[in-house]
């Protein structure tokens, strides 16, 4: 289905291209799939955390979430590697959802966000059908799911199923739910913030220039700046310890 690089011991997934359409398109055809998008902050933390590595190499498709590792991948394919963030797959797959009536369901976040991120994608994307959404409880560590929330789920007929737990919550709770599931299953991050607009996107060219986690950085620093001043520092000693390695 799709080319994988591996960046750091994680099999990444090669997207060539960012037509999403074709991308939702070739998601579709394999059943019950299982997608990650990973940036800097998630490559180095399956460094260190064995459950999360663990989950990254049961899943299917793991895209590049970010500049950097689009960038390592092109280094080491020698092909167009492309950035394909959460969000954006979020909105093509919402988009073929509404067109071919395929249901979809949102987990995570609070009532409030949950609320807004449905009413905007309905707006959006006329006659979406979202049969399923849940706000479980904020939980430290791990996230254990009851059985009538599984079987709520699998009832409700939805073919995907976005999972906007932060990283690695969603990573972990996807790869230990999957098999008791009947869709595919995408762990989105921040997506659920951003569309339901209660927290503000990095402007493109910040995003294009790989600048995006300094938005994120100063728009909420105390939250933000042990993820990504310590990982992103992680991150470039690895590259360039593994450059003289070579040397």
């Amino acid at each position: 289905m799709f080319e994988r690089i591996s960046i750091f011991g994680v099999k990444t997934t090669l997207a060539e291209t960012r037509d999403f359409a074709n991308l939702a398109a070739v998601l579709a055809e394999g059943p019950n799939q299982t997608v990650f998008f990973c940036n800097v902050h998630m490559l180095m933390l399956a460094q260190e955390d064995p459950d999360l590595a663990d989950a990254m190499d049961k899943a299917n498709v793991i895209f590049a979430d970010g500049v950097p590792v689009a960038w390592l991948q092109s280094k080491k394919s020698g092909k167009g590697a492309q950035v394909i963030r959460g969000y954006e797959m979020v909105l093509a797959i919402c988009q073929r959802a509404a067109g071919n009536n395929e249901k979809v369901g949102f987990m995570g976040s609070t009532r409030l966000v949950m609320d807004n991120l449905v009413n905007k994608l309905s707006e959006r994307f006329e006659g979406l059908p979202v049969a399923f959404q849940y706000c479980p409880p904020l939980v430290q560590g791990e996230l254990k799911s009851k059985q009538g929330v599984l079987e709520a789920l699998r009832e409700s007929g939805t073919r995907w199923l976005f999972v906007g737990l932060g990283c690695p919550k969603q990573e972990k709770w996807i790869a230990r739910y999957t098999t008791e599931l009947d869709c595919t299953v995408l762990g989105v991050g921040a997506a659920f913030d951003w569309l339901s607009g209660q927290v503000a996107k990095p402007p493109a060219w910040m995003e294009r220039s790989a600048l995006g986690w300094l938005y994120r950085l100063l728009g909420n620093p105390s939250k933000m700046w042990h993820r990504y001043l310590i990982y992103n520092m992680k991150f470039i000693a690895k590259l360039f310890g593994g450059l003289f390695r070579k040397k």
